[in-house]
């Protein structure tokens, strides 16, 4: 029986190719394995937060009930509150009273990512609003007259918010509005 010089090669050529598609599947396969996990994990979280009751002061329902009015005129879905992220809002605000200043950063606590991260919020993506005024209405016109909050309010991939209101000695209230997202 003769081996031709072309059969080894074709056959070395067929095992690369084999491998080839075989580490391509498995990395297909571990990718689609990843995805899934990741969106039970966001499920998860999604149920765990909505279960959970959430306490708002009446301040705080007439804001969210403001920013999702706005929200649902330009065709976007209502903002979720959460608990844990009002406790996160409630100390930004406290922060923001007791230390006397009017910033997203913090000299005490840093930035409102580095604020969630501190109190293990996971999320995709983040923001934070503030107002010095004396009723939610005028607090939410604020917001929306200012084009990078109004800009967070018309965010369509956030999904929850937690909302704090604070008496201020300075503005009458501080209001505080944190916003995150969790799924893509």
């Amino acid at each position: 029986m003769k081996i031709s010089r072309l059969k080894p090669g074709i056959l070395l050529i067929f095992v690369i190719f084999v491998l080839i598609e075989g580490i391509s599947l498995v990395t297909y396969r571990t990718a689609v394995l990843g995805q899934i996990e990741e969106n039970n994990t966001i499920s998860a979280m999604k149920t765990k937060i909505e279960l959970e009751d959430t306490i708002l002061s009446k301040e705080e329902e007439k804001t969210l009930e403001l920013i999702n009015e706005y929200r649902k005129q330009n065709g976007l879905k209502e903002l979720k509150p959460y608990s844990k992220l009002r406790e996160v809002a409630k100390l930004k605000a406290e922060d923001l009273v007791h230390n006397k200043y009017f910033a997203h950063i913090s000299p005490t606590l840093g930035t409102p990512f580095k604020m969630l991260k501190d109190n293990e919020i996971d999320y995709k993506i983040a923001g934070e609003n503030l107002a010095g005024s004396t009723t939610p209405e005028k607090a939410v016109e604020a917001w929306i007259d200012s084009t990078s909050h109004r800009e967070n309010i018309l965010e369509e991939r956030y999904e929850y918010t937690g909302i704090y209101v604070i008496e201020s000695p300075v503005y009458g209230k501080i209001f505080v509005q944190l916003f995150i997202g969790i799924s893509k």
